[in-house]
């Protein structure tokens, strides 16, 4: 019968996979430096994932200082690791962002 067929037939499945990207993890990564600091006075928690990456490492990786500013001053985690364990200053050398890379420099970071 025709499900039967259907289930033994070598048919290959293609998934989606919903990507799910905070508002902050948006606006760090469009660089909307007025949306972060609008985000962060409403008390948006600045550590929350989105795709395994913290908002400081989309600033990281995006090359965006004035913004890692912004989330360091509120409490952002600058050494801790996204999902795949890279901290900002590795995503910003992985990502040749060379401003974000200086300004981490600073923060002695072991693990980059």
């Amino acid at each position: 019968n025709a499900s039967n067929e259907i289930l033994t037939s070598n048919v290959e499945v293609e998934t989606l996979k919903t990507v799910v990207v905070s508002p902050l993890c948006k606006a760090v990564a469009t660089g909307n430096l007025s949306e972060v600091n609008k985000l962060i006075k409403a008390g948006v928690d600045v550590s929350v994932k989105s795709n395994g990456m913290m908002p400081i490492h989309y600033a990281a990786k995006y090359n965006r200082v004035e913004i890692i500013k912004a989330l360091i001053t509120a409490g952002s985690e600058i050494h801790k690791p996204c999902d795949k364990g890279y901290t900002a200053l590795r995503h910003a050398k992985k990502s040749k962002a060379i401003d974000a890379e200086n300004f981490l420099k600073r923060f002695k970071d072991t693990n980059a």
